[in-house]
């Protein structure tokens, strides 16, 4: 008993930062999205994660965006991807310059979004030190 009462203290205490950074209704709709995901309804997890996007969680941006590109949970948009993506990016968040460089087509402008992937995920790092 004291062991799941220390891990769910554990749990709370590292939700706290994504609550604290993104709002409760973001977080709140993140996890929403991510149960739906899990459990195979895709259109109701593409929902949750428009709102958890919608409140600057770049997380949310990037899943909603590869959701987005695969037309899972309803048609496939390209455009919307790409905005979502560039939104995540602009938050610095490397999975959203990896994709972008993966999408590109003009090399050398690929080669900056891979640097800036690679570059934003050093900045990761430093801070789980």
């Amino acid at each position: 008993m004291k062991r799941v009462l220390i891990a769910g203290l554990a749990a709370l205490m590292l939700a706290q930062p994504v609550a604290a950074q993104h709002g409760d209704e973001g977080d709140i709709a993140y996890r929403r999205a991510l149960t739906y995901r899990s459990g195979g309804d895709a259109a109701l997890a593409l929902h949750w994660l428009e709102v958890a996007a919608s409140r600057g969680m770049p997380e949310a941006m990037f899943m909603l965006a590869t959701l987005l590109l695969d037309g899972e949970g309803g048609p496939r948009d390209e455009a919307a991807a790409r905005r979502w993506l560039e939104a995540a990016a602009e938050l610095d968040y490397p999975e959203a310059w990896q994709q972008l460089g993966l999408m590109e087509t003009d090399p050398e402008k690929a080669g900056q979004y891979m640097r800036r992937a690679a570059h934003a995920l050093s900045h990761r790092g430093e801070l789980k030190r």
